[in-house]
Parts: structure tokens; C-alpha cells; sequence
């Protein structure tokens, strides 16, 4: 027992430093990017709703592929049972379920290694651009550890996997959005009009700064 206490012990001397060497720089606009530790985190897919169990497997297949793709980084992750909406995670009209809420319902569980995601099909919204409940595809609280994405405002399908990895950095790297508005880039600012057409990857700027 005391000898693998020893061995744990030693993973975390060795994370922990690792994390101290492993910091990027952003600019002006955004400040230092907060450190990450050199081992990668595990994605935690909380579907909600009638979100189903395979729809988040098929999604989280796809999404650590693609962040694959982008990090060269193969990342683990993990389907949570559906969890019910409730009535207190929506709006004073109940009419959307607000985005904040949602998250501060998966906070208790999240850290720098286990990142949360929550997906469903209902509306959600926040207060952003001046309005106290405008309807949005996903959010992130930065800083934090989990975060949001919803399909109901996503027109195909097929780019849902951009919304929740956009959401991803976001929340991993406490990143904001991409400072040159690259319009190939999955971190430029939807600006109320979410654009998916050619978006794949990050700009050279964004990926020089963002690395696990």
C-alpha cells in the first residue's frame, strides 16, 4: 500500500511540474493563457434530456477524432446517463433553459482533467450582447471547467461537433475567441450569425498559442 501511495505521489510531483513549464501567451486582448497540465483531460459527455446515451457516444467518437486532428493529442472520454431538465435550470418564462444554470449544475464535478460538456436539443440561452435571455448554441464560463452546447439552433447537424469543440477550448483553455476574426477558424465569434462553412480547424494564430 505505502509503496503505491509513493508511486501516486510521484505522478503528481511530475504533473504538477510539468504544468508549470507548459504555458502559452496570448496577446494583449486576452492576456496569458492559463497553464495545462501536460496530461491530457477526459471529456465527460452529459446528455440531457432526450439527448440519448448513443447520440453523445456517436458525438464524443467524432469530437475527440477531430481534436485529434487539431492537437495531435488522442483524448479519452465519457458517456454520462441522461439526466432530466428540470424546471429550475429555465428561464423567469420557461420558455429556454438558461446556459449558466446548466453548468453551475455540472461544476461540482469538473476540473482541469475532467472537463464536463452538457448536450441537448432544447433551446438555452444567456444573458450576452446586451440581452437577458438571447437564445445560443453553446457557453462557456470562463474561467471553468464544463460547459454547454445545444442542436436546436444548429441548422446541420453534421457541424454540431464544431460547436461543442469551440465550446471545448473555450472552457479547457479559458480561451476566448480568435483575436484576428479568421473566418475559417472554429474560434472565431459567431456574432449572433454562426458561420460553419469551411470551418475545420484553428488559424495558424490560434493554434501557434493553443496546445495540450
Amino acid at each position: 500500500m505505502r509503496l503505491k501511495i509513493d508511486i501516486l505521489l510521484l505522478c503528481a510531483v511530475i504533473c504538477t511540474a510539468s504544468c508549470s513549464k507548459n504555458r502559452g501567451e496570448g496577446n494583449g486582448l486576452y492576456g496569458e493563457i492559463e497553464a495545462k497540465c501536460l496530461c491530457p483531460p477526459t471529456i465527460h459527455l452529459q446528455p440531457y434530456g432526450n439527448f440519448s446515451q448513443r447520440e453523445a457516444d456517436k458525438l464524443g467518437k467524432e469530437l475527440t477524432k477531430k481534436i485529434e486532428e487539431i492537437f495531435g493529442v488522442e483524448l479519452d472520454y465519457e458517456v454520462h446517463p441522461s439526466l432530466p431538465l428540470s424546471d429550475t435550470l429555465m428561464n423567469d418564462a420557461k420558455t429556454r433553459y438558461r446556459a449558466e444554470k446548466m453548468i453551475h449544475s455540472m461544476a461540482a464535478d469538473a476540473n482541469k482533467h475532467n472537463i464536463y460538456i452538457g448536450l441537448t436539443h432544447k433551446d438555452i440561452s444567456c444573458s450576452i450582447h446586451g440581452k437577458k435571455d438571447w437564445g445560443v448554441q453553446g457557453l462557456s464560463l470562463i474561467p471553468g471547467n464544463a460547459c454547454v452546447a445545444s442542436t436546436f439552433r444548429v441548422k446541420d447537424r453534421k457541424d454540431f461537433w464544431k460547436v461543442v469543440c469551440h465550446e471545448f477550448i473555450h472552457t479547457y483553455f479559458t480561451y476566448n475567441h480568435c483575436p484576428k476574426d479568421n473566418p475559417s477558424c472554429l474560434m472565431q465569434a459567431a456574432k449572433g450569425h454562426p458561420r460553419y462553412k469551411g470551418k475545420n480547424a484553428l488559424c495558424s494564430y490560434c493554434s501557434s498559442v493553443l496546445k495540450i
